[in-house]
């Protein structure tokens, strides 16, 4: 049985040419998160906030419909910490995945955070 591998989508890399969605694979599951801490960390109009979730929700349907495997976490959604770290360890036990991967992100401190990943989850990380 292939390891199972998370991979993670920030709501900026929203890019079905991407290399990661040019095969399909059942031991990857596309990992999208809507939290709170995204949405606060600097003051941002509603209207763009609402645009920025439209979009990812929106790229979340059309890889699944590509037959991409998609884990997708609303804001709402009773399984949602509201943190990448605490997502990705109980995204990671219950789908039993032993990797994660991420794009490089734009942002300073998500790159700082992403970097540390390994300290704080004892999976295979993936850049």
């Amino acid at each position: 049985m292939a390891e199972k591998t998370l991979r993670l989508i920030l709501g900026d890399q929203l890019n079905t040419q991407h290399p990661w969605f040019q095969q399909i694979d059942a031991a990857v599951t596309y990992v999208m998160m809507e939290i709170d801490p995204e949405l606060t960390y600097a003051p941002h109009h509603l209207q763009k906030q609402l645009a920025f979730l439209g979009a990812m929700r929106e790229f979340a349907r059309e890889i699944e419909a590509k037959g991409h495997q998609v884990k997708y976490l609303k804001l709402n959604d009773p399984e949602n910490r509201h943190d990448f770290i605490q997502n990705l360890k109980y995204l990671a036990k219950t789908c039993n995945a032993s990797r994660i991967a991420y794009q490089q992100p734009d942002e300073y401190r998500l790159d700082q955070l992403f970097k540390r990943l390994s300290e704080k989850l004892p999976l295979a990380i993936e850049e």
